[in-house]
């Protein structure tokens, strides 16, 4: 069974999606004109499609063992971590002053094209195990994927029909070619292949209330350095004053211990001098809970 990398977890479909102006936009000025295409079609997919998705996928809850069940929630930690780590990334080497361009498009240098490889290495050995896990719930997620055949294609002609209502005539021709080219891979289908809908998580918040509030309630944060050092900094915002823990998860996402332990914390930028000279090399992740929200970033002890 082949697998799709998650670019936003929950959010993959919208990506695919919305890639029919995206994708031909290169450059300022037309990332500009496609953002309200981009948000037309974000508040179509929370209000229309995603109640779908996570309604049939709450019917496959039951049939999942507590092992499955565990495991998909580490798998989902350790994608949104990689996320995390590929955006720093990537805005670490975005042009300071301005959109890029084919002209000023950053070159990665040799260190962080090995860190981009081996964040999409992880990655798809994740979607891998998870492909592997849906193996044993095809017929069922075959069944429940079925079920919503008649909305699929309603939602299909909606999105065009946006897409089409906000493109300009160069758009459009380009639209067209992509979508033959969409529908060849599968267009809405690729979001339901067995590790993709597998993978969703059912129970997740819904957009606009906490769906992003889990991960961003916690403020700006950096890990220094990453690799590790023997002792490493923390720097974290906190948004609503109370109660502050950091804990240590290994590669699995298994708590080893708490690192930060605060009943009370003040609102605002908070430093904290982490000890990690006996952790073995390894890749790690530190969760950040506070009163507002969670949040799980990755890093590695060499």
């Amino acid at each position: 069974m082949k697998s799709n990398s998650p670019k936003f977890l929950a959010l993959v479909l919208l990506v695919v999606l919305s890639a029919t102006i995206a994708g031909m936009a290169r450059g300022g000025r037309h990332q500009r004109e496609d953002r309200p295409i981009r948000r037309e079609i974000k508040a179509y997919f929370q209000a229309n499609i995603m109640p779908v998705l996570r309604q049939q996928r709450q019917k496959l809850e039951p049939q999942l063992t507590a092992a499955d069940h565990a495991q998909l929630a580490t798998y989902r930690t350790q994608l949104r971590a990689l996320k995390e780590q590929g955006q720093a990334l990537r805005h670490s080497v975005m042009p300071t002053d301005g959109p890029a361009t084919p002209a000023t498009r950053p070159v990665l240098t040799e260190a962080q094209q090995k860190q981009a490889h081996q964040l999409r290495f992880e990655a798809k050995g994740i979607m891998l195990n998870v492909a592997q896990m849906a193996q044993k719930y095809d017929g069922a997620i075959t069944q429940l994927t079925a079920e919503v055949q008649p909305q699929k294609e309603k939602w299909s002609t909606d999105i065009k029909a946006i897409v089409a209502k906000n493109a300009t005539p160069e758009h459009q021709q380009k639209l067209a070619a992509f979508q033959g080219r969409m529908h060849e891979r599968g267009g809405l289908r690729r979001f339901f292949k067995p590790a993709m809908f597998l993978l969703l998580d059912p129970n997740a918040p819904a957009a606009g209330s906490a769906e992003r509030g889990v991960e961003s309630g916690v403020g700006n944060t950096s890990f220094y350095p990453n690799p590790a050092a023997p002792t490493s900094q923390l720097d974290y915002e906190v948004k609503k004053a109370g109660p502050v823990t950091v804990d240590l998860l290994d590669k699995g996402g298994n708590k080893l211990r708490t690192l930060v332990s605060d009943a009370s914390e003040e609102k605002g930028p908070h430093t904290q001098q982490l000890d990690l000279h006996d952790l073995p090399a390894s890749t790690y992740f530190y969760k950040i809970t506070t009163k507002s929200g969670t949040q799980t970033k990755r890093f590695v002890k060499e």
